[in-house]
């Protein structure tokens, strides 16, 4: 656990913070970063795609050139 929000804490300040937010409390993201990104297996998820309302998010990000800049990968991408 710790790890984890060492390397959240470390995505933010490394990235800038102006397209990568925290999630929201209930794991949702905010409207305008959509995108959710799991922490334990750096995976995101855009709307509308299988997982994406299952998927208790870490971080959201505004693009998926954010989420890929800061290291995580597409659910399609295996």
């Amino acid at each position: 656990m710790i790890r984890m929000i060492i390397i959240i804490v470390a995505t933010l300040m490394l990235s800038g913070c102006a397209h990568t937010r925290f999630a929201l409390t209930d794991g949702e993201c905010p409207e305008a970063f959509p995108i959710k990104g799991n922490a334990n297996s750096y995976r995101y998820h855009l709307p509308g795609s299988p997982y994406y309302y299952r998927t208790k998010a870490e971080l959201c990000f505004a693009t998926e050139e954010a989420a890929i800049k800061n290291g995580y990968f597409s659910t399609k991408a295996r």
